[in-house]
């Protein structure tokens, strides 16, 4: 008897803290007038009742403004709160500065969720102890529905439910997108993970990999589903040519800052920073092969210059396909020919 006392007194301390919310949504807003009501409906509609939307006009110039005030009126767990023009960063933060909820999810405004989004996603962190929880994403371009197969393709056949070892987590981070999962407030707060400001492309990298790096539990559920929408005006269409493409390698730079800077042991510290390394040739083996021929030389020199102050030694992260990346990318790469000499 005592053993259930003392969870329900634990529960209901936790809910009181956190105001009975169990998930704050942070939607950023950036003229969307197009899509927000669309967004905001799949929201308002969820089975979970326990949440709040919070709504961060930043610096619309189109009707945005106008609909959120309107959505505002409507219904009470909604709240906006104006700011100049910041980046989506910014306002992002500016949501986490304000949530209340023992749960974080991202919701970008021209996008829109599964009616039970939160509530499977909530069930199941709740019942595995996750401090983050993903599931499936649906693409919608023109109109038409493209399934990801996230479960299977995004996480790299990461197959357990749920996982904590470094191993899995090394697969989990390539997944790179913020808004198809559910983060544990306390992860957040406890470990100051935040947006990195004026990063205009690459965001969610650093947020994703951070927080998996500092999760204890990760658990996938392919039982809901985020509808991600491919518009013509989105950063990523555009960012591959243009210098907004260096913002990669500061994403990058930051996670290596981040991880210098935490106060933990030695060994950890070690194995956090070889599985940052494996990550970070991997993700600039890809980019490389993207960047628009005016900036890939400098692009390309920014890289090596980073690859060669790492080691590579006991690096468990770092399989064949990966070290032949590295090698491309630094320009020691030898193919098997010509390390024979009969060829040489």
């Amino acid at each position: 008897m005592s053993n259930c006392v003392f969870y329900f007194f634990c529960y209901n301390t936790d809910m009181e803290k956190h105001d009975g919310i169990k998930v704050s949504v942070i939607v950023p807003v950036y003229n969307t007038s197009r899509y927000l009501e669309q967004c905001l409906n799949s929201i308002l509609n969820q089975t979970l009742k326990e949440f709040e939307v919070i709504c961060i006009n930043d610096g619309s110039t189109d009707d945005s403004a106008k609909i959120l005030e309107k959505y505002a009126q409507k219904d009470k767990r909604i709240v906006v709160i104006n700011q100049g023009n910041s980046g989506v960063s910014v306002a992002r933060n500016t949501g986490l500065d304000h949530a209340k909820g023992q749960y974080i999810a991202f919701v970008d405004s021209d996008d829109y969720i599964k009616k039970n989004f939160l509530e499977v996603l909530y069930s199941t962190a709740v019942s595995t102890d996750a401090d983050i929880t993903a599931c499936d994403i649906v693409y919608e371009k023109n109109g038409k529905l493209l399934s990801n197969n996230y479960m299977a393709r995004q996480t790299f056949k990461v197959k357990k439910p749920v996982f904590s070892t470094n191993q899995d987590k090394a697969r989990f981070v390539k997944s790179g997108v913020v808004f198809n999962k559910l983060y544990k407030a306390d992860l957040l707060n406890r470990n100051n993970i935040r947006f990195v400001s004026g990063i205009r492309f690459g965001e969610d990298t650093y947020f994703v990999f951070i927080s998996t790096c500092f999760a204890s539990n990760i658990a996938l559920t392919r039982a809901t589903t985020y509808y991600y929408r491919r518009t013509a005006s989105s950063v990523t269409a555009d960012a591959f040519n243009s210098e907004i493409v260096f913002d990669l390698i500061k994403t990058l730079d930051e996670i290596n800052d981040y991880i210098a800077a935490r106060p933990i042991d030695a060994r950890k510290k070690a194995e956090y920073f070889n599985l940052f390394h494996s990550f970070a040739i991997n993700m600039f083996y890809a980019w490389c092969k993207e960047v628009a021929e005016p900036y890939k030389t400098n692009f390309k020199s920014m890289i090596e210059e980073r690859l060669k102050r790492i080691s590579l030694e006991n690096n468990d992260f770092v399989d064949s396909k990966t070290r032949r990346r590295y090698e491309k990318l630094t320009g020691t790469y030898e193919s098997f020919w010509n390390k024979l000499a009969i060829f040489r």
